[in-house]
């Protein structure tokens, strides 16, 4: 049941993973030379939409499905419930797209996490509000709930009040991650993740699974609910204070080492959930190291600090996510792209590091040779996950009407999504006026005639081709007439005879093979 709902929701998370890390590797670009100023991906922005669309786009889209696979595990996951799910899956998504489009056209915040506009988040928060009416319909279905379920539900249940009380700029905390090296929050943000580890651990034991030595999460716990006391009724924690819990972070190293060796799991079977806990740990342990002071006087907010937080997010985070898809659809997510996935990552952090390292004095080096490393490495990732995509994604029946489709969405969505983010470069280049305003309306509904298009490759065929060509024809009409009544140049007639062009092989010739 879970895996036909994936199957679905899996173009769409390719996407919005293989744009996030595009505008990784055009920020990368930039930083060499390479001169994007004149398009919507410049280095401010391409570097926002890039974090965003990790820390926002399919890895906690994918994260959020871990109860429901669970609950099919248990037989309790119902139809309705998957109902709601994908209901809020699909609000989320609008959320990825609203939130694209501020960060291209420059609405950012200037923090390094959170970027986009407040009021988006009123959006994530709709989102979850079906999240939670989908937890409630699987939890009817058990007689005695585990102890698992009631925690998550209470926390699916207060996550959209604290997001919009959080993320305000007037009264929330999330101004304040601009400063200081905030070594309770790097606590509170790695004990999050043991909840989540135990779910996966549980999800993949092949052996009935008993937690054991809580008291190993537990000192944790209490160090950072005794921070959040001192922070903010006493005092600002001083970096000593800071660094003490910090190191309370090294207590979840046993922790789920114990947890792994007590589920009877192991890398030939569940690859991707292993080399999460690996990065989680190496982080774990790399972030205390990091933290003492005479090595972060040195090293904050270079390029090994990069490094980490690559490998914070590119394989323990976004190696969670795959975990659970790995267990709904093992024969798209192997071993062999979970090797290649890390390994890429590795050498990318790995020449950060180095960079890093010479950066801080430790070592001589050339960081622009360390940079095109990185740029390489990112584009091989980039091409291995489009592999990934395109082989699940492939046309099995290629048909006229299916390659009419294709190359109408490759042409319409691509090069609406080309010219949107450098139209502003392109048309001058070729002789055109560019004025910055309706040309990105055409622009988007290029894309959304793409989309029509895409549709027509999986469902409905020959009506979506109907309905494509209607809607290139109307374009056709109108911009012909503004092009020969002189308001529009000669961009409007391009686009005429381009629409009309592509609909007509449709109304003459594939429309009577219905």
């Amino acid at each position: 049941m879970l895996k036909v709902f994936l199957e679905g929701e899996l173009p769409l998370a390719w996407f919005w993973l293989v744009f996030g890390l595009f505008a990784g590797l055009v920020f990368s670009l930039e930083l060499l030379g390479v001169e994007g100023s004149m398009t919507l991906l410049n280095m401010e922005r391409a570097r926002s939409l890039h974090i965003s669309l990790m820390l926002y786009g399919s890895v906690p889209l994918m994260l959020s499905l871990l109860p429901f696979a669970l609950f099919e595990k248990d037989g309790v996951l119902s139809s309705n419930a998957l109902k709601h799910l994908k209901r809020y899956f699909a609000v989320w998504n609008v959320f990825l797209l609203f939130m694209t489009f501020a960060l291209l056209f420059g609405n950012l915040r200037g923090l390094p996490f959170y970027d986009f506009p407040y009021q988006l988040n009123f959006l994530l928060a709709f989102s979850g509000v079906f999240y939670l009416l989908a937890l409630i319909d699987a939890l009817r279905s058990y007689e005695h709930r585990p102890l698992w379920v009631n925690i998550s539900l209470v926390v699916v249940m207060i996550a959209p009040i604290l997001l919009i009380v959080l993320m305000n700029p007037q009264y929330g905390q999330v101004e304040k991650t601009l400063i200081g090296p905030h070594g309770d929050n790097t606590l509170g943000m790695s004990f999050g993740m043991l909840p989540l580890y135990y779910l996966l651990i549980k999800l993949s034991a092949r052996q009935t699974f008993t937690p054991r030595g809580h008291i190993l999460w537990i000192i944790p716990l209490v160090g950072y609910l005794v921070s959040l006391i001192i922070r903010n009724f006493f005092h600002p924690l001083s970096y000593n204070e800071e660094w003490f819990f910090q190191y309370l972070t090294l207590f979840f190293v046993p922790s789920l080492w114990i947890w792994w060796r007590d589920a009877g799991l192991s890398f030939k079977s569940d690859p991707y959930l292993f080399l999460s806990i690996a990065a989680f740990l190496f982080v774990d342990i790399q972030g205390n190291i990091l933290f003492v002071p005479e090595i972060r006087e040195l090293i904050h907010r270079n390029d090994l600090v990069i490094g980490h937080a690559h490998i914070a997010m590119g394989i323990g985070i976004a190696f969670m996510a795959l975990a659970i898809m790995q267990r709904i659809l093992p024969s798209v997510f192997t071993k062999a792209y979970a090797i290649g996935w890390a390994s890429l990552v590795s050498l990318m952090v790995g020449a950060l590091t180095v960079a890093g390292l010479i950066e801080a004095g430790w070592v001589d080096g050339d960081v622009q040779l360390l940079w095109i490393l990185r740029v390489l490495f990112g584009a091989i990732l980039i091409l291995m996950i489009g592999y990934m995509a395109c082989k699940h994604l492939s046309i099995r029946e290629r048909t006229l009407i299916g390659w009419y489709h294709l190359i109408g969405f490759l042409s319409d969505f691509g090069g609406g999504l080309l010219l949107l983010l450098s139209g502003a470069l392109l048309f001058p280049a070729l002789g055109l006026h560019f004025g910055g305003t309706y040309e990105y309306v055409v622009f988007a509904f290029m894309m959304g005639t793409g989309l029509v298009h895409w549709f027509g490759l999986s469902a409905d065929a020959m009506n979506m081709a109907g309905a494509s060509a209607a809607i290139r024809l109307s374009v056709s009409a109108t911009f012909s007439a503004l092009y020969m009544a002189g308001i529009l140049d000669e961009i409007a007639l391009l686009v005429a005879l381009y629409d009309a062009a592509y609909a007509m092989i449709y109304v003459l010739w594939l429309k009577e093979r219905a």
